[in-house]
C-alpha cells in the first residue's frame, strides 16, 4: 500500500519464456498458478508468451522483474527474454473501460500458431 499522497506505479512485462517441449507444459502449469503472470501463448514447441505484472503477496510488493528473475531459474526454463516493459504511474481506468477485454489481440496469434 501506499502513502497518502503517494504516487504509485506499475511494471508490465512481456516476456518469451523458452523451456524444452518436453517441459513446456509443466513450464505453463507452473506460469499460469504463479501470482501476477498471465499465460497469453503456448504454441506448444516450447515458446511461452508470458505477461508479467506487479503483485502483492503477503502483503508484501513483488516487483514484476523480480517474478521474471525467479522465473529464469527455473531448472526447466532455458531462457526467459524481455520483449516489452512499461513503467507508469497508475490510472484509473477510462469510464467503461471495463467492457474491454485488453486479451483480445491473442485471437490473432492463435490463428497463426503452428498446431
Amino acid at each position: 500500500m501506499s502513502a497518502p499522497g503517494q504516487t504509485l506505479s506499475m511494471s508490465i512485462l512481456g516476456t518469451v519464456v523458452r523451456a524444452r517441449v518436453a517441459d513446456v507444459d509443466a513450464v505453463a502449469a507452473r506460469i499460469a498458478a504463479l501470482p501476477g503472470t498471465d499465460l497469453a501463448l503456448n504454441p506448444g514447441d516450447g515458446r511461452l508468451v508470458v505477461v508479467i505484472e506487479d503483485e502483492e503477496r503477503d502483503g508484501q510488493p513483488v516487483a514484476a522483474a523480480a517474478t521474471m528473475a525467479a522465473m529464469a531459474l527455473w531448472p526447466e526454463v532455458l531462457n526467459v527474454s524481455l520483449v516489452y516493459e512499461y513503467s507508469g504511474p497508475d490510472a484509473p481506468a477510462p469510464a467503461g473501460s471495463d467492457a474491454i477485454d485488453y486479451r483480445s489481440w491473442r485471437d490473432s496469434l492463435a490463428a497463426t500458431a503452428p498446431t
